[in-house]
C-alpha cells in the first residue's frame, strides 16, 4: 500500500458517473452521451490534485465497469485509490445531466440513479478497514459533504465517526450541500443533521442559500455568530465570497468568466481553498485559489477539474 503519508487532504463520500450530452436540449432528444466521473467529495480530490495537494478517496464502487471507470480515472487523475472499497452486491451510482439553455444561461437538471448504490452503504466499518484507518491517521485535513449525509443512515454514521475522531493536527472539513431531493419528506430532519455535523467541523463551507435553508441566516456576519464552533467558516454567494478563520475575517469578489455550466463549482471552490490553507497561504490567498478552481469548473460541462 502507498505511503498515507502523502495525502495530506482524505476525502470521505459517495463516487458517481455521470453521463452529460454532447448537445443542449431535452434529455428525450439526446442521442450521444459523455462518461465522466462526479460525487462532490470525488469533485474535491480531483481539484485538490490538480491543484498539486495529493488527495485521496474513501468511499464504495460496485463490482461493475462503473465502479471500475470512477478508480481508474481517480487514479489517472492522481487520486488516491486504495481505500476504495468494491462492493460485490450494490451498484455504483449513476446520474444523467439535462442541459438546457435559455435567455437566463446555462440550467442543469439531474436525473439520478443511485438509490441502494454502493456509495449509499459507507459506514463507520468503511472508515476502520486498514487503507482507510491509514489515511485518515496521516491526514492533515479530513473533508466531506452533506450529499452524504442524506444517503443513508449509515453513511451518517460514518460521518458522525469521522468528526468525532478528533486529532489536534487535524481538521475536520465539511461543505454543508443543501439537497432538498434528497431530503423530500425529512426536510426538519435534514437540517438539524447538516446543522450538527456543520457544528462539529473544523472548517464549514457553506453557500448563502443553503445557509439560510439550514440556519435561516444569509448575512455573513450573523452567520459567524450563529455558529461558532468552526475555526474557519466560508460563506459563498454569487458576488464572492467571505471567509472568517477565528477573528480574522476576508473577502474574495467574483471572477468575471463565462458561464458553461454550475456544476461542481462548490466543490472546486472548497478544495482550492483547502489547497490554499495547506500550501500555507493567507485566509485571501486561499480564498483567490479557491475562487479561480471554481471559475474553471464552471467553464464547462464537467463536474470536476479536466
Amino acid at each position: 500500500m502507498p505511503d498515507a503519508e502523502i495525502h495530506p487532504v482524505v476525502v470521505v463520500g459517495e463516487g458517481l458517473v455521470v453521463f452529460v450530452p454532447e448537445s443542449d436540449g431535452p434529455l428525450a432528444d439526446a442521442a450521444v452521451f459523455r462518461r465522466s466521473l462526479a460525487g462532490a467529495e470525488l469533485n474535491v480530490a480531483v481539484a485538490l490534485s490538480r491543484a498539486d495537494v495529493p488527495a485521496a478517496v474513501i468511499s464504495r464502487v460496485g463490482d461493475d465497469g462503473f465502479g471500475q471507470f470512477a478508480t481508474a480515472e481517480l487514479r489517472r487523475h492522481g487520486v488516491g485509490t486504495e481505500a476504495i472499497q468494491v462492493d460485490p452486491e450494490a451498484p455504483t451510482g449513476l446520474y444523467v445531466k439535462e442541459l438546457v439553455t435559455d435567455p437566463g444561461g446555462a440550467i442543469s437538471r439531474m436525473h439520478y440513479y443511485r438509490s441502494s448504490s454502493a456509495g449509499s452503504r459507507l459506514s463507520p466499518a468503511t472508515l476502520q478497514q486498514p487503507a482507510a484507518a491509514a489515511l485518515l491517521q496521516a491526514a492533515r485535513v479530513v473533508h466531506t459533504t452533506g450529499v452524504t449525509s442524506a444517503l443513508s443512515a449509515t453513511c451518517l454514521d460514518a460521518q458522525r465517526a469521522l468528526f468525532a475522531d478528533v486529532l489536534p493536527e487535524r481538521l475536520r472539513s465539511f461543505s454543508a450541500h443543501w439537497r432538498s431531493a434528497l431530503w423530500r419528506g425529512r426536510e426538519d430532519e435534514g437540517r438539524r443533521v447538516l446543522a450538527e455535523l456543520a457544528r462539529s467541523a473544523d472548517v464549514l463551507f457553506v453557500d448563502v442559500d443553503d445557509a439560510a435553508e439550514i440556519f435561516g441566516i444569509r448575512d455573513a456576519a450573523e452567520l459567524r455568530l450563529a455558529v461558532p464552533e468552526p475555526r474557519m467558516l466560508v460563506i459563498t454567494r454569487s458576488d464572492g465570497a467571505t471567509a472568517f478563520d477565528g477573528a480574522e475575517r476576508g473577502e474574495a469578489p467574483s471572477i468575471d468568466f463565462t458561464l458553461v455550466e454550475p456544476t461542481g463549482a462548490a466543490d472546486a471552490f472548497a478544495a482550492g481553498f483547502l489547497a490554499g490553507f495547506v500550501s500555507g497561504l493567507s485566509l485571501a490567498g486561499s480564498l483567490a485559489r479557491a475562487n479561480r478552481l471554481a471559475t474553471r469548473v464552471m467553464s464547462s460541462t464537467r463536474d470536476h477539474l479536466g
